[in-house]
């Protein structure tokens, strides 16, 4: 038989080490090369969730140094609506990643 133990573990002190580390690359790195990474979200519609999942990877980009872009489009918003933006955000060199919101309105 082998004893196990539990330990306690501080999630918020463990998420502020993280940020911390990220902000402090985030600086390195525009210190090094003169970039800043940026994220940019395409929300379509107005699910409640959806916009307080973008609204909390926005504050959670200002956090650490990220610049972040939105848009946003209606709930009748085409497949070819949503391809232009990221199209668009992917010629954007201030842009390096981007996050298209699920779900997607039908």
């Amino acid at each position: 038989l082998s004893e196990h133990t539990a330990a306690i573990i501080d999630g918020k002190l463990i998420s502020k080490q993280i940020k911390d580390e990220i902000a402090s690359e985030i600086s390195r790195m525009k210190d090094a090369i003169g970039i800043v990474p940026g994220l940019a979200v395409i929300l379509v519609g107005t699910r409640k969730d959806s916009q307080t999942y973008v609204r909390n990877k926005k504050k959670g980009c200002e956090l650490v140094g990220i610049t972040s872009h939105e848009a946003l489009l209606p709930e009748d918003a085409s497949e070819e609506d949503v391809l232009r933006l990221v199209s668009g955000f992917n010629d954007d060199p201030s842009v390096h990643g981007i996050l298209v919101q699920l779900p997607l309105p039908k």
